[in-house]
């Protein structure tokens, strides 16, 4: 049977400014508890900031990458299985929850294919120690992963953590369950104005 089904998201839009550039890349998270946790972000190839962001020394290298992403398919671009690819931008982003000083604070921006423009800002931002995709990402091209949520019964973590815990290595909501951790963040986002609470909806097709 084939039908059209609607998903509703409940999280927070998120604005990353880009390190000396007058523009963010704004993000939707449904896990803004996980923000402490961010290491890279990735554009869809599409994404408009790509020609104002990406540095005089990586312009060749996204070019190419951008011109082999314009002839798949979405199909084979979101293809779970399929290798990620991507390549860096050589311009940084800084998280908003830190002082622009701070060394954690600045997040490399890369293309990949994986993400679509059409699909929610055509932006996201990766934190490796809790999402399978960008754990993936992560050990291929070398980029940090940092855990910011543990299991509540204190067990050990092997790999990527995905499931619901408390939050650890971050100040504002350290010690927090999950759904606490969450409610906090998107307070904190909307208090420091860089972002808010928002839901999302989104029709998919669902054999």
């Amino acid at each position: 049977e084939f039908r059209r089904v609607l998903f509703r998201s409940e999280g927070a839009e998120v604005r990353f400014p880009v390190e000396g550039h007058e523009v963010s890349v704004e993000v939707f998270t449904t896990r803004p508890d996980t923000l402490y946790g961010v290491t890279f972000m990735v554009l869809a190839p599409e994404h408009p900031l790509v020609d104002v962001i990406t540095s005089p020394e990586q312009r060749a290298a996204v070019d190419a990458y951008r011109e082999q992403a314009a002839v798949k398919s979405e199909l084979d671009r979101t293809d779970l299985a399929k290798e990620k690819t991507g390549v860096a931008t050589g311009a940084y982003a800084l998280n908003p929850l830190l002082d622009p000083s701070d060394a954690d604070a600045r997040i490399p921006v890369h293309v990949g294919d994986y993400v679509l423009m059409g699909y929610g800002t055509g932006a996201v931002m990766c934190v490796p120690g809790h999402d399978e995709r960008d754990h993936e990402y992560a050990l291929e091209y070398g980029l940090p992963i940092r855990t910011v949520v543990a299991p509540a019964d204190g067990a050990a973590i092997e790999g990527c953590y995905t499931e619901s815990g408390v939050a650890v290595a971050s100040p504002r909501w350290n010690g927090l369950d999950t759904e606490a951790a969450k409610a906090r963040s998107m307070e904190l986002v909307e208090e420091l104005g860089c972002g808010s609470a928002r839901v999302t909806y989104r029709l998919r097709d669902w054999l």
